[in-house]
């Protein structure tokens, strides 16, 4: 279901076609994300000219990151609603992405931090929210992750930064981050926590 994050009609078009196939969800995974790299303020060294971080471009990193993010949420929760409780009282689970960066942030992520920052601070509010209707929410916080994002950048670069990781010294792998959110998924008592999953790297200023 191709679905814009950032739209409601498309969020409801995209649940409302993967029920028609699957039938109401009992489990939402958040993982769409932007991210961009500009400096609050910066002095061009070309010319000394002044300009400071756009502002359209900063809302929609947390349109997309943030706000997307609570968008379905809010709808796949009232969705859950509608469904009887499991055996152990679950309605449903929920997992979102975050990223080290909201506890990291390096130059230029601000925009990146402020949203992610904002996905780990309301994680445990939505699921007092959700805690009566068996409904349980945690996010997982990526380190430097083989995403397609780094499929592209030259081995040296993939290979310096998996160096930065204390260990294992390498790229974490998509299937670690699924093992964990499956983890997150079947653990009953898994609720309302943020989890840093990043080979134990805390991010340097640049």
């Amino acid at each position: 279901c191709k679905v814009n994050v950032t739209d409601d009609d498309s969020v409801d078009a995209g649940f409302e076609k993967a029920r028609a196939a699957n039938g109401q969800e009992r489990i939402l995974v958040n993982c769409a994300g932007i991210g961009n790299a500009i400096k609050t303020a910066s002095r061009s060294k070309e010319d000394g000219s002044i300009k400071h971080f756009p502002m359209d471009a900063f809302k929609f990193v947390i349109e997309v990151n943030l706000i997307g993010t609570f968008r379905c949420i809010a709808k796949s929760a009232a969705g859950m609603l509608t469904l009887d409780p499991l055996a152990d009282g679950d309605r449903g689970a929920m997992v979102n992405t975050a990223s080290v960066a909201a506890e990291d942030g390096q130059i230029g992520q601000a925009a990146y931090s402020a949203s992610k920052g904002g996905v780990v601070g309301m994680t445990l509010p939505i699921a007092r929210d959700l805690s009566r209707e068996g409904i349980r929410v945690n996010t997982i916080l990526p380190g430097i992750f083989d995403t397609p994002l780094l499929a592209g950048a030259p081995p040296q670069v993939r290979d310096a930064l998996g160096a930065m990781v204390p260990h294992p010294p390498r790229l974490g792998m998509p299937d670690e981050y699924a093992k964990l959110a499956l983890c997150m998924i079947e653990t009953g008592y898994f609720n309302g926590e943020d989890v840093r999953l990043d080979g134990g790297i805390r991010m340097a200023p640049r």
